[in-house]
């Protein structure tokens, strides 16, 4: 293997998985695609703006600073990963995560996915199903989930 397509979701749980991502390219000299995918919907609160058209203007001003946030943190993570002498590209997409990674996985002809896990239960995602479900089930290619940290442990 040596294309690793690696799905962040710039919360909490990046670091870890570019971490492991990073060891694996290093150790298989491989290559990496850094994907991070988001809908308007994710960041924007959704208010009737036709009664208060003011709200829109705000709606503007989040995204413009939600986007500004991205650039900043994958222009770091840009920078860590050259400092690191990896491989490594970069794809920001929008719309329906687990379709973007799967049509990005085809692109870059990946060999495996890199994707970190939350600390949702079970009725959590019996409810709102989650991307590692749609992957599981549509990749054609191993998944590998790095397990969401254990905060209590690490007292």
């Amino acid at each position: 293997m040596k294309r690793f397509l690696v799905a962040i979701d710039l919360w909490d749980e990046t670091n870890r998985v570019l971490e492991y991502a990073k060891k694996l390219a290093t150790e298989f000299d491989g290559k990496l695609c850094v994907v991070h995918s988001e809908t308007p919907e994710s960041y924007i609160p959704s208010y009737d703006t036709e009664f208060e058209p003011e709200l829109s203007i705000n709606n503007m001003e989040i995204m413009k600073s939600h986007e500004k946030m991205i650039k900043h943190r994958f222009d770091k993570i840009k920078a860590d990963l050259k400092n690191d002498n990896i491989e490594s590209a970069f794809v920001l997409m929008e719309g329906s995560t687990a379709k973007n990674i799967l049509k990005e996985v085809k692109e870059f002809n990946a060999d495996l996915i890199i994707i970190g896990s939350h600390k949702h239960g079970r009725f959590y995602n019996l409810i709102f199903g989650g991307v590692h479900d749609v992957l599981i089930n549509r990749s054609n290619i191993p998944i590998f989930i790095i397990p969401a940290e254990n905060k209590e442990n690490d007292k």
